[in-house]
């Protein structure tokens, strides 16, 4: 039997929602996957299913720092879920990665598409995450 190759898993973390993407088996693309509402379900748990689902093997997180590239409040709160994750994904490796601008770029991406940004703050989520995890897979492959 042909053993499965795995995937990547993006996540765009929020207080409230949480963006997800997901890579396919040959690690070639990212694609939104979804937002939990972090409000209605325990992430780390959904977030763990989904990696057992999926045979994901790597965790992308995004790492909101500032434009000066000084770490932000948020930041501190992205570490504090990832050692969560961690400690419930013990054999998956997490990567903290750069995300600035990339909720910047779901925004742009959604609005040439027509959206009204106030309604769209999910996709916004979603994108950003696949964002995110298609920059780390052009890196690399650098």
């Amino acid at each position: 039997m042909r053993k499965r190759k795995c995937r990547w898993l993006g996540i765009d973390f929020g207080e409230r929602r949480i963006g997800l993407a997901i890579t396919d088996e040959l690690l070639i693309m990212a694609k939104p996957y979804k937002v939990i509402d972090a409000k209605k379900e325990n992430p780390v748990l959904a977030i763990k299913k989904i990696v057992e689902e999926n045979n994901v093997c790597l965790i992308v997180m995004g790492n909101p720092l500032h434009l000066s590239g000084k770490e932000s409040e948020l930041s501190k709160k992205v570490k504090e879920f990832k050692s969560m994750l961690e400690s419930v994904l013990k054999d998956i490796k997490i990567v903290l990665y750069d995300e600035r601008l990339t909720s910047k770029m779901a925004e742009r991406m959604l609005a040439n598409r027509g959206m009204d940004l106030r309604k769209s703050k999910e996709q916004i989520d979603l994108y950003a995450a696949t964002f995110l995890l298609e920059e780390y897979l052009e890196r690399s492959r650098e």
